[in-house]
């Protein structure tokens, strides 16, 4: 990572260099994508420039093409000296160089080791598509060649797939030590069983874990399954108030009075009901109805 915090890969090829952009950049575009990063815009200024812009990253693509001619310096010797020389048609093909430039849109949201393996996976997709000599890593001095660069690559390979019988020998528990004759495999030994090792810190960690306690989850507490309940304090307010509601209605009385007997004593029901009974007494003596009444009719 420079200094003005962005990420340098190049990429030293020789061929053909025509629509070499317009593919280069379809592979940044679906690193981008493969990482999470939506493409905004994917624009191909020229035919040796391109730029793909995302949520997170600015990415500038600059082609730059060198002719190498041979060095005739022998061949002006060879005929100042009066010697024949044969001419021969040059043979030297383009050297091309893909420079590319990844900045972040934020310092402070940048992640160094996943910009860092986007940009070894761009090289990884470009060398195959092209004749890659030598790779760009990080700055223009620290150049590879394709072996060198393609060889961080070999351990990644996948190892050697287990087979049946090995896989059936790895179970432990309920259904370790059965036997499976179709299964069996001489030349295959069995994995001789190793102890967990643990480590003080977990050692300590499991010392003092609290775990519950499964009979006392299987036996019901008698205290928490009455705690549900209201007191008798509760109980005994919630029929006072449904005596003082029978004072002013008889009928709504007797429907708290129903409710108490079926859901059980709810003095906050009770406590409304009473509230709205004093409030609808009112309105009847002060002849509120009838002014409403009166209102709607005119």
């Amino acid at each position: 990572m420079t200094k003005n915090h962005s990420y340098h890969g190049g990429l030293q090829f020789a061929g053909d260099t025509d629509g070499a952009v317009e593919r280069f950049g379809t592979i940044v575009a679906a690193t981008l994508e493969d990482y999470g990063h939506l493409v905004e815009r994917k624009a191909l200024l020229s035919n040796t420039e391109a730029s793909i812009v995302c949520s997170q990253y600015l990415v500038r693509l600059t082609l730059e093409t060198e002719d190498l001619q041979p060095d005739d310096r022998h061949e002006r010797l060879d005929r100042a000296a009066g010697l024949k020389t044969l001419v021969r048609p040059s043979a030297s093909r383009p050297r091309n160089r893909l420079v590319i430039k990844i900045s972040p849109v934020s310092p402070l949201l940048d992640d160094s080791e996943i910009s860092e393996l986007m940009l070894v996976v761009i090289l990884y997709r470009m060398v195959d598509i092209c004749s890659s000599q030598r790779v760009e890593w990080m700055s223009p001095h620290t150049v590879l060649t394709v072996e060198q660069f393609m060889s961080a690559f070999d351990t990644l390979a996948p190892t050697k797939p287990r087979s049946r019988k090995q896989i059936f020998q790895a179970v432990t528990g309920q259904f370790a030590g059965l036997n499976y004759p179709e299964l069996e495999e001489p030349e295959i030994a069995a994995p001789a069983p190793r102890p967990i090792q643990l480590t003080d810190e977990q050692l300590l960690s499991i010392a003092f874990r609290t775990e519950d306690d499964p009979v006392a989850q299987a036996t019901p507490d008698p205290q928490e399954e009455t705690s549900d309940r209201p007191s008798d304090a509760l109980r005994l307010s919630s029929w006072c108030l449904t005596g003082v509601v029978a004072s002013m209605s008889a009928p709504i009385a007797v429907s708290m009075a129903a409710v108490n007997l079926i859901r059980g004593e709810d003095f906050r029901l009770n406590t409304q009901v009473l509230v709205f009974t004093i409030a609808i007494v009112a309105l009847n003596t002060s002849n509120a109805f009838a002014d409403v009444a009166t209102v709607l009719g005119m």
